[in-house]
């Protein structure tokens, strides 16, 4: 937990919901945010502050649940190259490590990367390419199709010569195949935003995604447990059950969760109902950018233009 940031769930009982803390809307930024919104609305006469009337503040501030899971899978993939002459570590030598028993560095947690390591006793020479009939020499000189062959002029593919080597065994005529592990450190992320069920009440979910609210609540472990006893919202429980259940099922075998992180945000909302120019309106103040939502297209004020 975050010195200062964050509190637990039980000194958030104690203490109550803390809608009044840093994210309050108060009366004067309500009339600063809707001042700005009907400036980018009206181009004729700038709205002066004593136009608008603030007859009504509700406010109404929302939790959004946030989980995210690190994971890492991992995969056996057979790789090719071209065979030189190297030692090869033979599959006859013995059998390759399980893939959870070898050794990975994990990357800083929550930061999505990949890599792949060869697997050892997994080496095996191929002697044909298959680019060709396992003709070496044919392998080695592939007819360039830039020029049909001619060589006649000086193409970027085969530099003028008429042949080009084959870009699989590079000229070499024979592959040595193996197995490699591919490793995916990935992270999930899933959300959840407890939005009022009335429709009148509701700021889109689509927009609330697009706004930061506080943080009141962060736990961090290996797997977490769902947010029992949070205050005031039974919907914190359900979608911290639901999305921890949901991650834990898109893991398996191949895909294990190494970390997880979940916090509960509050997003400030509030209702203003107010009088601009001779006609009421009311209009929702949201997020900690304090934006402005409008459910209902109004009639064009008395300069000729609409407020929505």
């Amino acid at each position: 937990m975050e010195q200062g940031a964050t509190e637990s769930l039980h000194e958030l009982g104690e203490r109550g919901p803390p809608f009044s803390r840093n994210v309050d809307i108060t009366e004067d930024l309500a009339r600063e945010a809707i001042l700005q919104y009907l400036s980018a609305k009206c181009c004729c006469h700038p709205p002066r502050s004593e136009e608008l009337v603030i007859n009504r503040l509700t406010k109404m501030p929302l939790y959004r649940y946030r989980l995210e899971s690190f994971t890492e899978s991992r995969q056996q993939e057979k790789t090719s190259k071209p065979y030189t002459g190297q030692k090869l570590d033979k599959a006859n030598r013995g059998a390759p490590p399980e893939l959870w028993n070898i050794g990975v560095q994990t990357p800083k947690m929550f930061q999505d990367s990949s890599e792949r390591i060869p697997l050892p006793c997994s080496s095996e020479l191929k002697f044909r390419c298959g680019c060709s009939g396992g003709s070496r020499q044919r392998s080695r000189n592939k007819r360039c199709h830039g020029c049909s062959g001619s060589g006649r002029r000086r193409c970027s593919k085969c530099s003028g010569r008429g042949r080009k080597a084959c870009p699989v065994c590079r000229g070499e005529g024979r592959l040595v195949q193996s197995q490699q592990l591919s490793v995916t450190w990935r992270t999930l992320h899933s959300e959840y935003i407890c939005n009022p069920r009335i429709p009148e009440n509701k700021v889109p979910t689509s927009l609330l995604r697009k706004v930061t609210g506080e943080v009141v609540v962060k736990d961090s472990d290996v797997t977490v447990s769902p947010f029992h006893g949070f205050p005031e919202s039974s919907e914190v429980l359900m979608a911290s059950q639901k999305l921890i259940r949901e991650h834990s099922e898109m893991c398996g075998p191949s895909n294990h969760i190494l970390r997880q992180e979940q916090t509960v945000e509050l997003i400030p909302v509030t209702h203003v109902q107010y009088e601009y120019r001779g006609r009421s309106l009311s209009s929702h103040v949201y997020g900690r950018e304090r934006r402005v939502y409008a459910k209902h297209h109004t009639p064009s004020l008395s300069c000729g233009c609409a407020v929505m």
